[in-house]
């Protein structure tokens, strides 16, 4: 079995590649542009990702600056929360458990906090 790579922070050097994974999925998660995606970033409560770029995981929490429907749907009935608002993860890197590792990274991470 395969290693899994350690789940690091997503910086500024990776996001072309973020934003390629991103618009691969873009009818599951929506299509972005690299403006938007940095703003993104720069708002969220979690970015991470895994690999060179083998998936990633982006979240808020109620203080982010973000307009999306869903996201504004969770800051209306409830004070403290984390809100995933995208997950990808790249078709050569699937049945690997790296959802699963950056949800779990996640809920740490939303626990300590």
């Amino acid at each position: 079995m395969t290693a899994i790579a350690e789940i690091q922070p997503i910086a500024p050097a990776d996001e072309p590649a973020v934003l390629l994974l991103n618009n691969e999925h873009a009818a599951e998660l929506s299509l972005l542009d690299a403006a938007r995606l940095s703003h993104m970033l720069r708002q969220s409560f979690h970015a991470r990702r895994v690999g060179a770029l083998d998936a990633f995981l982006i979240a808020f929490d109620e203080k982010a600056d973000y307009d999306s429907t869903n996201f504004l749907w969770f800051r209306a009935r409830y004070p403290r929360f984390a809100y995933v608002d995208r997950i990808a993860v790249a078709k050569t890197a699937r049945g690997r458990g790296l959802a699963r590792k950056l949800y779990e990274h996640l809920f740490a991470a939303a626990k300590d906090a």
